[in-house]
């Protein structure tokens, strides 16, 4: 998987941000309706953190259910 490194308004520093997976798709679809674009939207991978966002729009990001968070937590 693509990673690029993009500012993080959450983590307030760069990190690195990969493309979302599926159930993370499903999530975004789930919250902003079925029609929502999900093919261009990048997650920061710093520990804890559920921003995402469009590839060079971080004024379109928003943050995933803190579902997410846990899973990512029990993850590592």
């Amino acid at each position: 998987m693509t990673e690029i490194e993009r500012e993080c308004p959450t983590c307030r520093s760069r990190q690195k941000f990969r493309q979302l997976n599926a159930k993370e798709k499903a999530a975004v679809r789930e919250k902003k309706g079925p029609r929502f674009f999900v093919g261009n939207l990048w997650r920061c991978t710093a520990e804890k953190c559920l921003w995402y966002q469009p590839y060079l729009n971080r004024g379109k990001g928003d943050l995933l259910p803190e579902s997410f968070r846990v899973e990512a937590a029990a993850g590592q």
